[in-house]
């Protein structure tokens, strides 16, 4: 629990400053929540595939919390009849429902690597995109063992991607 004169002193203390996402001050992390068939399935996939770290597990033990990248995704187990993935493409033929990540060239390289070891099927295969356009980068797709897309994407020209 917060203790309620801290928070309204840091607040008064830095209420000048943007909570932009670049902010020195405050991190915001995104957070993302997805169905999962199998959370022991998940957790193997994460971590060995993505050195992500658990978190948190629910006391039911059908829940997780992982740190993807400094941001959080929860996974919760359901039945089949519950677990529904939507497939359709779009225009690019990416999957239309999907989360990943941008990461600098050098790792972007490394996961891959490390995927194509560990034996990961890319439901896109690793390429460069748009090429000599603004927004050009090397993307691949992968799916967790629920069916998750996860993009993996390195921008060639800017940084300033969002």
């Amino acid at each position: 629990m917060y203790n309620l004169a801290t928070t309204k002193s840091l607040i008064k203390k830095h209420q000048s400053f943007s909570l932009e996402s670049n902010s020195k001050i405050f991190k915001q992390i995104f957070h993302l929540s997805l169905s999962a068939l199998n959370i022991e399935d998940i957790r193997k996939f994460y971590e060995s595939n993505f050195s992500c770290k658990v978190r948190r597990t629910t006391k039911s033990g059908k829940g997780l919390h992982i740190d993807f990248f400094g941001h959080q995704l929860t996974f919760v187990e359901v039945t089949p009849e519950r677990h529904r993935q939507i497939s359709e493409q779009n225009e690019h033929g990416s999957p239309l429902v999907h989360f990943g990540v941008a990461l600098p060239y050098y790792l972007w390289c490394n996961l891959k690597e490390r995927l194509e070891t560990n034996q990961v099927e890319f439901c896109i295969k690793p390429h460069l995109k748009f090429e000599g356009e603004q927004h050009e980068h090397y993307v691949m797709f992968v799916k967790d063992p629920s069916g998750n897309a996860i993009e993996i994407k390195s921008f060639t020209h800017t940084n300033d991607w969002l």
